[in-house]
């Protein structure tokens, strides 16, 4: 499913989210949404939390855009890899789900069905 979009994103440099409410990735230029994804491709990828948004969920307890992963749109695919997490009542930053290790780059990542994966052996850590 894709957001009706006549922008041309290979090779763009964009921020992507997981939109809570509708359940896909959005991909934004700048500071505008362009697209609404099942399955985004990136690489050479840095996550980044805004530590404001980040207190603002722990004080009101209310879900907001504050964490996002930013690198070039590709339509390269890669198999499914090391699973990234990110939940901002458990850290402060993104992180290996097998064992919790920050991470703060990889070199190719890859969000579909609601999960990020990031490829093996192109781990960044902090």
């Amino acid at each position: 499913m894709v957001r009706s979009t006549d922008i041309e994103l290979e090779g763009r440099q964009v921020k992507v989210y997981r939109n809570l409410n509708n359940g896909l990735w959005s991909v934004m230029l700048g500071e505008r949404v362009v697209a609404h994804l099942a399955t985004v491709n990136l690489l050479n990828v840095t996550f980044r939390v805004r530590p404001a948004g980040r207190l603002r969920v722990l004080a009101e307890q209310r879900r907001n855009v504050h964490a996002y992963a930013l690198g070039t749109f590709t339509a390269a695919e890669t198999p499914a890899q090391a699973l990234v997490s990110y939940n901002p009542y458990r850290a402060a930053h993104f992180y290996l789900d097998a064992d919790q290790s920050p991470i703060t780059h990889a070199l190719h990542l890859r969000l579909t069905d609601g999960k990020a994966y990031a490829t093996p052996g192109a781990l960044l850590a902090a």
